[in-house]
C-alpha cells in the first residue's frame, strides 16, 4: 500500500473541494491527477473504484487517497445512491509517496495518509470537512481554506496513526493475556476472570483477542488443554480418563469431542499413531510451553535431547 507524507511546516494549498451526490448506476469517469492529491471521504452508499489496477470500495467512514500522477476510474456502476466528499490539495513542499510506512518520521512536522483506510473517529473528521466546504465556498481570506484543509489532513493522519498505536497496544496486551492464561491453565478460567484480572471490558477483550489471534478465548484455552493432553498421552501410560482430568477437563465427553475436533483423532488413536513414547513421569509446569514439546515428541525425538 502507498503512503503519502505531507509537510506541515507550511499550510497545504486547497485547489478545490466539494460534496458529491451520485444516483444509482453512476460510474466515476477516468481522471488523472497532475500535481495535486485527491482525498475522498465516503459518506453514504458504496462507490466501486480503481486507482490504477487496485480496486477499492468507497463506503461510509472510508478514506481513499489518489496521489499525483495516478488515474482513478469507476470499477463498475454504483448499485445504490452514494455520497462522498472530495478534496484536491497540493503539498507546497515536495510530496513523498512511499510503498511502506515509516514510523520513525517526525509527526510534529509531517502528516501521513495511506492509500485507503477506515476512520476510527469519523464524526470529528466530518465536522472539519463540513467546515472546510463552508469556508472554501464563501468569500474570505484565501489562506483560511488552506489552514482549514491542513487541519483536516492532520486529523485524518492522527486518526490513522492512533489506530496503529492502538493495534500495537492490543497485540502487546493479547501477548500478556496468553502468557497469563498459560501460567494459570490449571484454574477454571472464564473470559470474565481474565477480563477482571486485566481490568478490561469483557466484550472488548473477547473482540480484541479474536481479531488478533483468529480464535476465541475459549478456543485458545481448549488448545492449551489439548496440548497438555497430547503431552501426557505421549509420555505416560495414564488412562485417557485420567489424562482428561490432568488436562483440566471436568467433562470427559467434552474432552473427547474437543480432542477429536482439534486433532481429527481420538485420544487412543493419537497415542497409538506415535508409536514411540517417552515415559518420564513428568511434573508439568502449567506455564510451560507444552505445545512446543508436543511438536518435538510427535517427530519421534526425545525432548531431553533438545531441551
Amino acid at each position: 500500500m502507498k503512503f503519502g507524507y505531507f509537510d506541515l511546516r507550511t499550510p497545504l494549498k486547497l485547489v478545490e473541494c466539494g460534496h458529491f451526490i451520485s444516483e444509482e448506476s453512476w460510474t466515476h469517469a477516468a481522471s488523472t491527477r497532475k500535481s495535486d492529491t485527491e482525498i475522498m471521504v465516503g459518506l453514504t452508499g458504496s462507490v466501486p473504484l480503481f486507482v490504477g489496477s487496485e480496486k477499492f470500495n468507497l463506503t461510509p467512514g472510508n478514506v481513499l487517497v489518489n496521489f499525483p500522477g495516478e488515474t482513478i476510474t469507476g470499477a463498475n456502476p454504483a448499485q445504490i445512491p452514494s455520497e462522498f466528499i472530495w478534496i484536491h490539495i497540493i503539498n507546497r513542499a515536495s510530496l513523498k509517496v512511499m510503498n511502506e510506512l515509516n514510523r520513525d518520521i517526525d509527526l510534529k512536522e509531517t502528516a501521513i495518509l495511506p492509500r485507503y483506510f477506515r476512520m476510527a473517529e469519523p464524526t470529528r473528521t466530518l465536522v472539519l470537512a463540513t467546515q472546510l466546504l463552508d469556508i472554501a465556498h464563501h468569500q474570505g481570506h484565501i489562506s483560511s481554506a488552506d489552514y482549514a484543509v491542513t487541519l483536516l489532513l492532520t486529523e485524518l493522519s492522527n486518526d490513522y496513526i492512533n489506530q496503529l498505536s492502538s493495534s500495537d497496544n492490543d497485540e502487546s496486551k493479547v501477548t500478556q493475556i496468553k502468557e497469563w492464561v498459560r501460567m494459570n491453565i490449571n484454574k477454571e478460567l472464564t473470559v470474565h476472570d481474565i477480563a477482571e484480572h486485566f481490568e478490561i471490558n469483557q466484550n472488548y477483550l473477547a473482540a480484541m483477542f479474536k481479531d488478533i489471534t483468529g480464535s476465541t478465548v475459549k478456543e485458545y484455552l481448549n488448545s492449551l488443554k489439548i496440548d497438555q493432553a497430547k503431552y501426557l498421552l505421549l509420555t505416560t501410560n495414564d488412562s485417557v480418563q485420567k489424562i482428561s482430568e490432568k488436562s483440566y477437563f471436568n467433562d470427559y465427553k467434552y474432552f473427547f469431542r474437543i480432542f477429536k475436533k482439534n486433532t481429527n483423532l481420538t485420544p487412543a488413536k493419537y497415542r497409538n499413531t506415535f508409536t514411540r513414547t517417552f515415559l518420564n513421569s513428568p511434573e508439568i509446569d502449567p506455564g510451560y510451553d507444552i505445545g512446543k514439546i508436543v511438536a518435538v515428541l510427535e517427530k519421534g525425538i526425545d525432548e531431553k535431547e533438545l531441551f
